[in-house]
């Protein structure tokens, strides 16, 4: 089907390349065709046409009554509870279009009735979450029609759902609780014991981590491990720990893909978080290994900050219910599912959480230093990657020219190089260029498809992206999430012989785990970077990016890694009118953009927290009440006096009321009337007193 494909993509390009000249309506009809045929058939075609022009029976509108509105206001904050943690107004009428696009309602009415679902979901079901009352009112003058102050943006308002708060808040208690098992010192030293006799020794915070989270008693218990911290290692001696002292362990995760990881990484079941949750919520029979939990059981939950919090809650409370403990692990500065979460802030917030700070995977202390500033936000972790010579520029193509020719210089050199960027077209270029330069153009004889739609041949490099522990390649070791390996051999039934890029084992790879989580291993996103490590990392980021997609795509490399910054524009004539084709920014400005752009899931009760910072209160009290002044003092100048003091600004400097800051300069000049003060004076002294000439904004300098 793909070669049929390609053959009349190829005989239609030779045809326009033969004529010189645009194909007419019914040509390029002709080649839809026959490309459409080629990848669904003639039968497939034909289904396809009759489907689209076959008019459909539209059903009959729903009778909106009020019934309906509560119940359809309910579903749409459910929705929202699934999605996110808090929402405002436009979250919620952009659910309710959706609903009532679906109940096929005349367009006359679909504004009302949007309104009233939008009205009853944020009225009914939802808990708005606003600043305490400050004391402060505005005169009538500084309030819109609706009563609201001029100083507020309309819609706003932040809400959110009795049950969420409900849950974040037995969270941060249940981590509060003690009484839990707690596995005897003895059997905690052996198996730190047991990791050092496996080789694979822990540093003095993993230690500390296993050793308190063992130990603890505490029934909820947190551990935040950055990128790079060994988190494998220490979970991996906690669960022998916690089966030393008698106790059993269940490893849960979000995704399948997550679960399979931790179950190889702690040697035990491991399953979704899902799978329990629709079990109790469908009064379903509980899986057998969820049965088994008791007072001496361990539930690690790993990537817990991909969990949403209505899920975990759920899990949570089942375990402690049944006298278990639970041991939430994860990251939540690293790229995060969609879904209400950001309860693990909340939980440090208020009882503190175990932290692995030691990194073990960059060469260079330093570098790791400065990926823990820049998981932070602190912009004074980007002096690293300038004073080093990791930040590079250029337009987009240059940017993957650079990265491609990099990769290529560090192979040379006998390193284990990766390529990241941030979209799938750009991550198959990439990759199709490596394999076009690793084979000198040649199309290989023998190749295998692999989970990314790519085809891979001898001396390629793939990337695993599922543990599996039945794949050995030594007495202690097997297949990994993010190993990298090059392709020695490939038998006829898809299987696949590979070399590891690191330790040099071997293995056999079967043909369905092939086509299933094998993938090209040049090239790859920000995303599907995430759990991979290389030598030396070479990433491209437009500066649309997040501080978190930032700091995942920088923490791969162990000896180096590079960011390629699309700093200016592509030559196209409809860019060339935006703010940034005028005038571009600087790298540093686009990396200080990025690390400001925090897009991490934020709870309710930190959005109230944050609400309610007396810091930020004042401020904006402030603002208002300096706002306020200069309307206030415009307003009891009188009209005459406003525009006396437009055209003594112009007489003194002409243009002056139609610089951008005149709005500010005359408030300011109103001020000083208000006090007794000339006004006019007071301008023509300052405009006496310094060069406005070279001023992009004299009425910023002026005032």
């Amino acid at each position: 089907m793909v070669e049929a494909r390609a053959l009349a993509q190829q005989a239609n390009l030779e045809t326009r390349q033969a004529k010189h000249e645009p194909r007419t309506l019914a040509e390029q009809r002709a080649t839809w065709r026959v490309e459409a045929e080629a990848a669904l058939g003639a039968d497939g075609v034909r289904s396809m046409l009759n489907a689209t022009l076959t008019a459909r029976q539209l059903r009959r509108p729903v009778f909106v009554t009020r019934s309906w509105v509560r119940t359809q206001s309910a579903q749409i904050i459910a929705t929202m509870e699934g999605s996110r943690s808090t929402w405002q107004d436009w979250h919620v009428r952009a659910e309710a279009l959706r609903i009532v696009r679906a109940a096929n309602l005349p367009r006359r009415r679909v504004d009302d009735v949007v309104a009233r679902l939008t009205h009853a979901a944020l009225t009914r079901h939802s808990v708005a979450l606003q600043a305490p009352a400050d004391g402060i009112a505005e005169p009538a003058a500084l309030r819109r029609s609706d009563g609201d102050s001029v100083y507020t943006v309309a819609r706003s308002t932040w809400h959110t759902s009795r049950r969420i708060v409900a849950a974040e808040h037995r969270l941060v208690d249940a981590a509060g609780r003690r009484g839990g098992q707690q596995v005897p010192t003895p059997a905690v030293e052996v198996a730190l014991i047991e990791a050092v006799a496996n080789r694979t020794p822990l540093n003095p915070g993993q230690v500390a981590l296993v050793r308190d989270m063992a130990t603890s008693g505490a029934r909820l218990q947190l551990a935040i491990a950055p990128a790079g911290s060994g988190k494998t290692t220490a979970m991996r001696a906690l669960a022998t720990a916690w089966r030393n002292g008698g106790g059993s362990v269940v490893g849960l995760a979000p995704s399948a893909a997550a679960a399979a990881q931790l179950g190889a990484q702690i040697d035990t079941h491991a399953d979704t978080m899902a799978l329990l949750t629709h079990a109790l919520n469908h009064r379903r029979p509980l899986p057998a290994w969820a049965e088994r939990i008791g007072p001496t059981s361990l539930v690690i939950i790993d990537e817990a900050g991909m969990a949403d919090t209505l899920s975990l809650d759920q899990v949570v409370e089942f375990v402690l219910d049944r006298g278990g403990s639970v041991r939430l692990i994860g990251d939540d500065q690293q790229l995060a599912a969609i879904g209400a979460g950001g309860v693990l802030r909340d939980i440090q917030a208020t009882h503190g959480a175990v932290q692995l700070n030691e990194l073990v995977r960059f060469a260079d202390p330093a570098e790791g230093a400065a990926s823990l500033a820049l998981r932070a936000g602190d912009p004074q972790a980007l002096g690293f990657y300038l004073d080093n010579h990791r930040v590079h520029v250029g337009d987009l193509g240059t940017c993957a020219d650079q990265v491609f020719d990099s990769w290529l210089t560090a192979r040379h050199a006998g390193g284990d190089a990766l390529m990241v960027a941030p979209t799938r077209s750009l991550v198959a270029e990439l990759n199709a260029r490596a394999q076009t330069h690793l084979h000198d153009g040649n199309h290989p004889t023998r190749t295998v498809a692999l989970a990314d739609g790519s085809d891979a041949a001898l001396g390629d490099v793939i990337i695993t992206r599922l543990n599996d522990r039945r794949l050995r390649t030594s007495g202690t070791d097997w297949v990994r999430n993010g190993d990298r390996w090059t392709i020695t051999g490939i038998a006829t039934n898809g299987d696949l012989r590979a070399i590891h890029q690191t330790n040099r084992q071997t293995v056999i790879l079967p043909a369905g785990y092939v086509t299933e989580s094998v993938e090209l291993g040049y090239a790859c996103t920000i995303h599907g970077s995430q759990g991979v490590t290389a030598d030396v990392l070479h990433g491209i980021a437009t500066g649309a990016e997040t501080r978190q997609q930032l700091y995942t795509m920088l923490t791969r490399g162990r000896y180096a890694n590079h960011v390629h910054l699309e700093v200016v524009g592509d030559g196209d004539a409809h860019s060339l009118i935006r703010p940034e084709a005028i005038i571009p920014p600087t790298a540093t400005d686009l990396l200080e953009r990025i690390l400001a752009r925090d897009e991490d899931n934020t709870s309710a009760t930190t959005t109230a927290r944050s609400l309610a910072d007396p810091a930020h209160r004042l401020a904006d009290a402030v603002a208002r009440y300096s706002d306020a002044l200069g309307y206030a003092a415009e307003q009891t100048a009188g009209a005459d006096l406003v525009q006396r003091l437009g055209q003594a600004a112009d007489e003194l400097v002409a243009g002056l009321t139609d610089a951008p800051a005149w709005p500010t300069l005359r408030a300011h000049l109103l001020l000083i009337a208000a006090s007794g003060a000339d006004p006019v004076r007071a301008l023509a002294e300052a405009v006496q007193a310094r060069e406005l000439g070279s001023a992009a904004d004299p009425a910023a300098v002026l005032d």
